[in-house]
């Protein structure tokens, strides 16, 4: 059973007797869920990976849920780390995995973060949970939210992939279209709402849900027969799976079970690249960004507030990096993922194979390093993405001289 110790101030150190002070009012950052691992033993590694189970609950002892009754879960976690011969020839990467986080239950990682923070809500007596989101969190909080039985609403920016918004609407959420900024009045009516209305925040802004992504650690761990990759790279808006990652691979080397963790990279749209700038500039803060168009919306975020700045703090303690893609050789690396490793991937979702590639070209990937890429979310979540032309998809006549010829006009 996974005993939280406590809401613990990442800052001043302030702990909290109460589950939902999610925030420090003295530092005004998030806190986080302290777990009780100390009394795991080498014996219970062998019972989890002899473990049946293969959701991300096959390490509840680390995941802040006490009563397992209180579990919502779609089957997520355990997605395939597929090492593409193919990709790995182009990149002159030997051993490149690709942690294909497209199968997830929703279609992204936030599935991750949504099964973990909906549990608590359920276990803490919540009624209507809510997200803020570009998509992806929408759908994934609305589908969590429809099993646990809790109201759902959701605000989404305008602009939105229209099938993102479709995705959460079929799950029952309440969806709000919002006339503004997602980074400021969208942030402001959002925690507006929460405070008139007492619902179940479930952003990077809760401490409970950020456990959710540590279980990328486990499994990396687990699949990869107790070894630890030498590079992970994330596609990156706020940072939460930077920071929930490093403390996931920090537990376990804590225990003894690893015994060493990987360099991180935190992989950003140009448009969108706050964490980058930070990181460059040797900055421990995050200054807020103007954000411009992305083909990579859902990882447009100017102002990564909650855990940015523990985003940069994993990042310089793993000796990793970050950059920033521009929309050209994001939607490159998409395309290399489908024609070489048969993955379709939105365009945030491939962002982290563009970031290997430039890594590559720079030499700070080395060939035989074991480097992992996070593929964030399915390609149908934004299909507008992939390029076709009105004339490809007139209907020809059924022939073969007319085959031949449609053939010839679009080979590639």
């Amino acid at each position: 059973m996974a005993i939280v110790k406590a809401l613990r101030c990442p800052k001043c150190g302030d702990e909290s007797e109460s589950k939902t002070a999610f925030q420090c009012l003295d530092c005004g950052v998030v806190r986080e869920a302290i777990i009780n691992t100390a009394h795991l033993t080498r014996s219970r590694l062998h019972e989890i990976r002899k473990s049946t189970d293969l959701t991300i609950w096959r390490w509840h002892d680390f995941l802040p849920i006490h009563d397992r009754s209180n579990i919502v879960s779609l089957g997520e976690g355990y997605t395939p780390l597929i090492r593409s011969k193919r990709l790995c020839q182009e990149l002159g990467l030997n051993r490149l995995y690709l942690k294909n986080d497209t199968m997830l239950p929703t279609g992204s990682l936030k599935d991750r973060s949504n099964s973990v923070g909906l549990s608590k809500a359920k276990e803490l007596g919540f009624e209507t949970a809510v997200a803020l989101s570009t998509g992806n969190a929408a759908a994934s909080v609305a589908a969590y939210a429809a099993v646990a039985g809790l109201r759902c609403v959701v605000m989404v920016p305008t602009g939105t992939s229209f099938a993102k918004i479709v995705q959460a609407r079929a799950y029952g959420a309440r969806v709000v279209c919002i006339d503004g900024d997602l980074d400021n009045e969208g942030a402001k009516l959002y925690n507006s709402a929460i405070e008139q209305f007492g619902w179940y925040d479930t952003l990077s802004s809760n401490p409970y849900r950020n456990e959710g992504k540590k279980s990328y650690a486990y499994e990396m761990f687990d699949q990869l027969d107790e070894h630890v990759p030498d590079w992970v790279i994330h596609p990156t808006a706020g940072g939460a799976g930077i920071s929930a990652m490093w403390k996931g691979f920090n537990e376990l080397t804590e225990l003894g079970w690893a015994h060493r963790k990987p360099r991180l990279v935190a992989a950003q749209s140009q448009a969108a690249a706050p964490i980058v700038a930070a990181f460059e500039r040797g900055n421990d803060n995050i200054d807020p960004v103007s954000v411009s168009q992305t083909v990579a919306e859902s990882i447009k975020v100017g102002n990564p507030s909650s855990l940015g700045w523990r985003a940069l703090s994993a990042l310089r303690d793993s000796k990793g990096t970050a950059l920033a893609l521009t929309d050209e050789v994001i939607i490159e690396a998409q395309m290399l993922l489908g024609h070489l490793a048969g993955v379709f991937a939105e365009p945030a979702g491939a962002i982290s194979l563009a970031a290997a590639q430039r890594l590559q070209q720079q030499g700070i990937l080395s060939r035989d390093d074991t480097v992992v890429c996070n593929i964030t979310g399915h390609g149908l979540k934004q299909p507008d993405s992939i390029p076709f032309s009105e004339d490809e998809l007139k209907p020809i006549a059924p022939t073969l001289p007319a085959l031949r010829q449609h053939l010839e006009k679009y080979k590639e």
